[in-house]
């Protein structure tokens, strides 16, 4: 089995992207995709869409993965120095208190912040049993006014993510770091465009999509300028083999086929033919039967006359967390899958799919 670069996922991940902000992952993709003489292109939103294969017949096939991560916007700066908060994407305030972020200014310095809460001693119960309100958390930057936060350069609208800490754990094949979901994502499609360099394939687009957090918005876009006709979207998944969390996926179980989610349902013939992939190649799969949270299947499939489409997910613990945790052999079966599915369609293949 081929190893993972864990060097460039690290860079990847660890890189700040929320949404409408995703200019320093793309710039890092394109410039990888490049390196491999491969052509990209940008959307009018900022998705970064590459391209192989574009030479030879066949129907279009597109994976999308979405670059941005949750995180949030400075929303109010107060006279004591105190940065509140506008969430972007989903949170529990109950998982971001006392932790570590990053604050990015408009010209890119960067600085750190704690997340200020409530001191434990002497909290009353009734406040004890329940989580703050999300509009009232704030970041402690350990200044003494206002006017410090501005002489530093921080601005109303600035971008703050989780504090990056990347991190091999105790069994190797388990890895941490922030923005798994869904940078995960844009590496092994990354990956899988270096291992399908030599290899005979039909027209391959690969979507690096923004904004998919608050909606989907780049998926819509990047399927508009790729007009597929099947396309994936990579995303992660919630793993349920924690004491905390129960469902069907489990960490190193194999690459998730996603049945249903709250905005998208994959197509019975394409869940056949992905299952007979995996069989063919020996590749490790397991099933998501959750009709919750939702992926850029959400709006690829409604484009045009209808895309046929569908989610491929990496199992993840601790989702919309700081710190969220994969298994490397979770990833190396999507990357293999990708690969095979890129080398495998063709007229004939996308026509049985199509008439099951």
């Amino acid at each position: 089995m081929k190893m993972i670069d864990l060097e460039m996922l690290n860079n990847i991940c660890s890189a700040c992207g929320i949404s409408s902000f995703e200019e320093t992952v793309g710039n890092l993709l394109k410039d990888e995709y490049q390196k491999l003489g491969v052509p990209c292109v940008k959307d009018g939103l900022g998705s970064v869409i590459a391209s192989m294969g574009t030479e030879q017949e066949g129907p279009k096939l597109m994976v999308a993965a979405h670059m941005d991560e949750v995180g949030f916007m400075v929303k109010e700066i107060d006279d004591r120095g105190f940065v509140k908060l506008q969430t972007i994407g989903s949170w529990w305030s109950h998982m971001v208190l006392g932790q570590w972020y990053t604050i990015v200014t408009e010209d890119d310095r960067k600085y750190s912040a704690l997340m200020g809460s409530m001191a434990t001693h002497g909290l009353p119960a009734e406040k004890r049993s329940k989580t703050v309100d999300i509009n009232d958390i704030y970041l402690d930057l350990g200044v003494a006014s206002r006017q410090e936060v501005l002489d530093l350069g921080i601005a109303v609208g600035d971008m703050v993510t989780p504090q990056a800490h990347f991190e091999v754990m105790n069994n190797p094949a388990y890895v941490a770091c922030k923005a798994f979901d869904d940078r995960i994502g844009n590496y092994i499609m990354l990956e899988a465009a270096k291992r399908l360099g030599d290899k005979k394939h039909g027209p391959l687009y690969l979507a690096n999509t923004v904004q998919e957090e608050p909606g989907l918005r780049g998926a819509r876009t990047a399927t508009e300028m790729v007009h597929p006709d099947i396309a994936f979207a990579i995303d992660t998944t919630l793993a349920g083999d924690t004491p905390m969390n129960h469902n069907i996926c489990s960490l190193g179980r194999g690459v998730v086929l996603s049945m249903i989610d709250s905005n998208s349902i994959a197509p019975r013939g394409l869940v056949r033919y992905v299952e007979s992939v995996c069989e063919r190649q020996g590749i490790p799969y397991q099933y998501a039967v959750f009709n919750k949270g939702g992926t850029d299947s959400g709006n690829i499939h409604k484009a045009f006359e209808g895309v046929l489409n569908m989610t491929l997910s990496i199992p993840i613990r601790y989702m919309h967390t700081n710190h969220s945790v994969i298994h490397t052999d979770d990833v190396e079966s999507c990357i293999r899958l990708i690969c095979a599915l890129a080398e495998d369609m063709d007229k004939e293949v996308y026509k049985k799919i199509l008439e099951y």
